[in-house]
């Protein structure tokens, strides 16, 4: 399992993508992350999960990460968060749990400290030493990406809800369900999951009945789910 072990600032995820489009070597990105002040060995590990992100050529994602590289000319910059985001919710299990947590507390507090996220996510987890650092560095990130905002010393809200057009949307909800393949999601869980708490999806329901790599069908007891198509 990939851990996101270092915090992320935004610009170096916004570099590493911008290199990937240019087909750069993500030794280059390494070089760059040194020049902005961190250290040999820092800059290693952070080119190691900058790497998972958009370099990581031969993962069962390739397709999603390539899709997500054509998209990067179509969108404007205030998107480029949902190609982030999405590229971390499938490389990073803690990442995604991470949001699945924080959108669950969003949805019933105002605020939320920094104890109940770590505490909700390492009831799945053994390692906990390992984790919960991983997690306070998932938190870190987000507040830097301006995702959540910061109450007080150790306590959060989440700052605001991204728009996106519905071609990053289709490409999100890929980014969800990829780590599942053979599963269906009920549609309104799907549209509403919390581990997407950033971005304003509910405009784009009508677009999954034409996706080419998602499909809208009924179960036995008439609900509709989406499930990723077979092409």
């Amino acid at each position: 399992m990939a851990i996101f072990d270092r915090f992320i600032r935004y610009e170096w995820a916004e570099r590493a993508l911008a290199m990937a489009v240019k087909q750069e070597h993500p030794e280059e990105l390494q070089e760059w992350l040194i020049e902005q002040g961190l250290g040999n060995e820092s800059a290693s590990r952070t080119r190691h999960v900058l790497s998972h992100l958009w370099f990581d050529v031969n993962s069962s994602t390739n397709v999603l990460r390539t899709n997500a590289l054509d998209l990067f000319s179509t969108v404007i910059a205030t998107e480029r968060l949902a190609l982030h985001w999405g590229m971390a919710i499938t490389q990073f299990p803690i990442f995604r749990e991470t949001s699945r947590v924080i959108g669950r507390l969003g949805r019933l507090q105002n605020e939320f400290n920094k104890v109940e996220i770590v505490n909700r996510v390492l009831e799945k987890h053994s390692n906990q030493t390992t984790i919960r650092r991983a997690v306070a560095r998932v938190i870190q990130t987000m507040v830097d990406w301006s995702v959540l905002s910061t109450v007080s010393t150790s306590v959060y809200q989440v700052a605001r809800s991204y728009s996106i057009q519905s071609s990053v949307a289709e490409w999100l909800f890929r980014s969800l369900m990829i780590g599942f393949p053979e599963k269906y999601w009920l549609l309104p869980d799907l549209l509403g999951a919390a581990e997407f708490f950033p971005f304003n999806l509910a405009p784009h329901s009508v677009m999954l009945y034409q996706s080419a790599y998602l499909t809208v069908e009924r179960d036995s007891f008439g609900a509709e789910v989406v499930g990723i198509r077979t092409l």
